[in-house]
């Protein structure tokens, strides 16, 4: 992992991010993707690949027994750059409650996944800062749309009573 990928900080060619082909043969696809093999070299978790890919163009390869493509997807952006403006002015950086990143240290992630049919619009996407956005894969918390805004819940470990959390910015100033 790059300095420049954990800073959100990725380059651009043409105005485009990087573009990542996941290589994931059908055994581990239907495991339910426990990794994937970059093309590039080295290999990555699963859940690492899925934070990668919020805001990142795909190409799915699917391997069989034999290393034979069995379906090769086509690319697929994910995230726009006017979407990304558009859930910054929404958010104004990390909408994780009580973390004041700015939208240049944030990424953009998919409430639902896309994987799982999540739409890439404003409703289904918020801004979470590196650490939050691990966090949010790695340890159970949810995220819903209230109001048109993100609504953060807390897993049942954490808050048994899983009341969810807003992070209240305060007014922009000009």
């Amino acid at each position: 992992m790059s300095i420049a990928s954990m800073t959100g900080n990725l380059p651009a060619e043409g105005g485009e991010r990087p573009h990542i082909t996941a290589i994931i043969n059908i055994e581990t696809m239907e495991e339910q993707a426990r990794g994937a093999l970059l093309e590039f070299g080295g290999q990555t978790s699963a859940g690492e690949m899925r934070r990668l890919l919020c805001e990142a163009k795909i190409i799915p390869v699917v391997l069989g027994g034999d290393s034979v493509p069995l379906d090769v997807g086509r690319e697929k952006p994910c995230v726009t750059l006017a979407q990304r403006k558009a859930v910054a002015a929404r958010d104004r950086g990390c909408a994780y409650p009580g973390c004041d990143r700015t939208p240049r240290w944030c990424q953009v992630h998919h409430i639902t996944m896309w994987a799982h049919h999540g739409e890439s619009t404003s409703s289904n996407l918020v801004m979470l800062c590196r650490t939050h956005h691990v966090m949010v894969h790695k340890s159970g918390w949810r995220i819903r749309m209230r109001g048109g805004h993100p609504e953060f819940i807390p897993p049942k470990w954490l808050d048994s009573t899983q009341t969810p959390r807003h992070n209240p910015r305060p007014p922009t100033r000009h």
